[in-house]
C-alpha cells in the first residue's frame, strides 16, 4: 500500500489504526474479514485508481475513505464474508462494484459515488428482505457506477411504484425456469409483493420448525428478472385467477399444460403449471 502523506500514516498503519479502533468500539468486529478486504478488494481498489491515472494523493484520500467506511460496515453487520451464504448491496459494492467500477467515473465525481453507496446499501439492511433482493440482483448487472444515484432510483421506482402500462390487448409471455436457481424447487402457490414483483412459493417445501419456505422471487421488468429466494413468510394460497391473456398462452404454447395456479394484477400476469419448474408471466407490450 502507499507510503502516505507527510504527516500520515502509511496506508499499512492507517489500515492498523482502524482496526484497532473499530476492535474497540464493535462486538461484532471480524479480524479476518478484515484482512480479506485489505488484501483483495482495497489492493484492487488501489491498483485500479493507480492504472487510470489518478493523482496519488487523491487515490491515497479515496482508499482512506472507502477503508474507513468498510471498517464501519465489517462492525456495524453490513458486509459479509464469501462462506456465509448471504447476499446484499453493500457486500456487493464493496467487495466488487467499487473495487472494479469506481475508476472509471470520473474523478471529482468518486467520492460522492462511494457515499451514494454506503447510503443506499445502509438505508436497504433495514428493508424486507426482497426489496434488498432487487436492488442486489439489478446491481450485480452493472457495467458502470455512473449516474448510479439515477439507476438507482429508476430501480426502486421499478420495485415500487405501478408501471405507466397496464396489460392491455397485447402481452409478451415468458417461460421462466425457476429449477436454474435451485434444483429441487416446484413451483406452486403465488403471489404479488408489489405491482411488478412476484414471489413464487415452492409446492412441497413449506416454513416449518423455524425453517423458512423455498420462496423463489422474479422482477417483472420488460424482460423478467429472477430474484432467487425471497425469505418470505407468507402463506398464500392456491389461486386461479382468469386471464384472457394466460389462456391464450395456454393455447398457443405445447409447453404450458393445465395451471397449478395463476395470480393477476392490473399490470401482469403469472401462472405455475401442472408439471413444469417454469413459470408463465406476462408482461404488456
Amino acid at each position: 500500500m502507499a507510503e502516505g502523506k507527510p504527516g500520515r500514516p502509511a496506508m499499512s498503519g492507517f489500515a492498523d489504526e482502524l482496526e484497532a479502533s473499530a476492535r474497540g468500539r464493535y462486538v461484532r468486529w471480524d479480524s479476518e474479514l478484515w484482512r480479506a478486504l485489505l488484501e483483495g478488494p482495497a489492493r484492487k481498489l488501489g491498483e485500479s485508481l493507480s492504472q487510470t491515472g489518478a493523482s496519488p494523493a487523491d487515490a491515497e484520500d479515496l482508499l482512506r475513505a472507502y477503508l474507513r467506511l468498510g471498517a464501519e460496515a465489517i462492525g456495524l453487520g453490513y458486509l459479509y464474508p464469501a462462506t456465509a451464504g448471504r447476499q446484499n448491496l453493500f457486500t456487493l459494492a464493496w467487495t466488487d462494484l467499487v473495487p472494479r467500477l469506481l475508476s472509471g467515473v470520473p474523478e471529482a465525481q468518486r467520492a460522492g459515488v462511494l457515499a451514494q453507496l454506503w447510503n443506499v446499501g445502509e438505508n436497504l439492511e433495514s428493508a424486507p428482505p426482497w426489496v434488498q433482493r432487487i436492488f442486489y440482483r439489478v446491481s450485480q448487472r452493472l457495467g458502470s457506477l455512473t449516474g448510479i444515484e439515477e439507476r438507482l432510483r429508476e430501480t426502486a421506482a421499478l420495485a415500487m411504484e405501478p408501471p405507466a402500462m397496464k396489460l392491455g390487448d397485447k402481452a409478451q409471455p415468458f417461460l421462466v425456469d425457476l429449477s436454474r436457481e435451485d434444483s429441487r424447487f416446484l413451483p406452486g402457490p403465488l403471489h404479488f409483493l408489489a405491482p411488478t414483483v412476484l414471489c413464487v412459493h415452492d409446492r412441497h417445501r413449506h416454513a416449518i420448525a423455524g425453517r423458512e419456505a423455498a420462496t423463489q422471487g422474479l422482477l417483472l421488468s420488460d424482460t423478467p428478472i429472477p430474484l432467487g429466494a425471497m425469505g418470505c413468510r407468507e402463506t398464500p394460497e392456491v389461486t386461479l385467477q382468469q386471464s384472457p391473456h394466460l389462456s391464450t398462452v395456454a393455447w398457443r404454447d405445447p409447453r404450458v399444460d393445465s395451471w397449478f395456479a395463476t395470480v393477476t394484477n392490473d399490470w401482469r400476469a403469472a401462472g405455475t403449471l401442472d408439471t413444469s419448474q417454469h413459470v408463465v408471466v406476462l408482461v404488456p407490450v
